[in-house]
């Protein structure tokens, strides 16, 4: 297979790939505000009333709190959580 042949393959799927890393991106911006943002305070103690018991971290991005810790069952989370409502939109 000449060099060329082999630069055109790469090309052909890096652009087939733009898509979908272009929704990735697009998911993980995915909070719209309803309401003035919830409080750090208020986050914590949501989650924490819903078993996340050590946030160890939280942080704001374009509506949303990110926050990552451990749940009551040992288990690491990451969750992307609605600015304004408090609820989940992504956990990992």
């Amino acid at each position: 297979m000449s060099r060329r042949a082999v630069a055109a393959a790469a090309i052909a799927v890096l652009l087939a790939a733009a898509p979908s890393v272009a929704s990735v991106a697009y998911a993980e911006e995915s909070c719209s505000l309803s309401g003035p943002m919830m409080s750090k305070e208020a986050i914590t103690k949501s989650l924490h009333e819903r078993g996340y018991t050590q946030i160890r971290g939280l942080s704001t991005h374009n509506g949303c709190y990110e926050a990552k810790g451990i749940d009551s069952k040992g288990k690491r989370f990451e969750l992307e959580l609605n600015g304004a409502t408090g609820a989940i939109v992504n956990a990992e």
